[in-house]
């Protein structure tokens, strides 16, 4: 995983019962994951929408917070965006890409479309996951099946 200056970061990849997925844990984009996705079943992508980042940075340096507008400055540079991950999941030809640790948290109605930036039109077959959650990968087949949408 790519996440300096944080170190280390480190990712999982599990196989069993012909099925494979990855949990990226946080990181920049990076080639590395792309290897490691190569043709798995389930991606399950950390990723920050530096788009909002950057709104809550432009206003914590207009409330004179400049330890805040420093942290919102510098985490774009050590995780992905929705896109970057909708990239990675195309590139690596997954079958499905999970985005989670979503930074910032999803809590109004339309932020969703906001933080995807247009990703869906990079991965189409995506998830934004939110507390609950869960897929299944039943053993020696093709299928992902999302068993609980959350929330």
């Amino acid at each position: 995983m790519d996440h300096e200056p944080v170190s280390p970061a480190v990712g999982y990849r599990f196989t069993y019962g012909g099925r494979t997925l990855l949990i990226s844990g946080d990181t920049a984009q990076s080639d590395n994951i792309r290897r490691f996705a190569e043709g798995i079943d389930l991606l399950v992508h950390e990723a920050l929408s530096p788009e909002i980042i950057g709104m809550m940075e432009h206003t914590a340096k207009s409330l004179g917070n400049e330890i805040l507008a420093k942290v919102m400055f510098d985490v774009p540079d050590y995780h992905a965006s929705p896109r970057e991950a909708a990239e990675t999941a195309r590139d690596a030809g997954v079958g499905h890409l999970l985005y989670y640790h979503v930074v910032p948290p999803i809590i109004v109605p339309g932020q969703e479309t906001l933080w995807l930036n247009g990703a869906g039109d990079i991965f189409p077959d995506y998830t934004v996951g939110y507390d609950g959650v869960s897929f299944s990968l039943p053993a020696n087949s093709t299928e992902i099946i999302q068993t609980r949408k959350g929330m």
